[in-house]
């Protein structure tokens, strides 16, 4: 499914280049699940920001099943990340004023599925993570755990493959 050779990406930061991925070589199977661990500043967010589509400034080959996942246009490359990619933020990114089921929904109704299309997708995400009974909360009604859980559901609505 995901395929790495040789990724190379650097930074240009006070006139300094920071050479962040090193000649990365990975090889992702469909279903196979892989954490990313390293110190701080190791390049971790860099690397899941180019396997997630959002960084495509990098040396090397990246195959997206089979396709030089680079090569999209932007339009594709968009509905990868909304319907391939799930995403779950170090600050959550919940909106303050949507409710649960609003914020988990958000992706869906981006893909174009309509509002009342989106509720079984939504509750089966929430039962998924253990807060299907708080649907019809606000964020800053949910303690940080809960909304954790929020952006997680969020990310597991669309089925992602990632």
């Amino acid at each position: 499914m995901i395929v790495m050779e040789n990724i190379n990406k650097l930074y240009t930061a006070d006139q300094e280049q920071i050479h962040v991925l090193k000649n990365i070589s990975l090889t992702i199977e469909e279903h196979e699940f892989v954490a990313v661990m390293g110190p701080s500043g190791s390049g971790k967010s860099t690397l899941i920001n180019t396997i997630s589509f959002l960084d495509g400034d990098f040396e090397g080959s990246y195959r997206f099943e089979g396709e030089d996942a680079y090569r999209f246009n932007d339009e594709k490359l968009s509905a990868l990340r909304n319907k391939s990619v799930g995403f779950v933020f170090q600050a959550f990114q919940l909106i303050d004023n949507n409710t649960v089921m609003e914020n988990v929904a958000l992706p869906l109704l981006y893909g174009g599925m309509k509002q009342k299309q989106t509720k079984p997708l939504v509750m089966e995400a929430l039962r998924k993570v253990g807060i299907a009974d708080k649907y019809n909360k606000l964020p800053k009604q949910l303690s940080g755990g809960q909304q954790q859980r929020v952006a997680i559901a969020r990310a597991l609505a669309m089925k992602p493959e990632i």
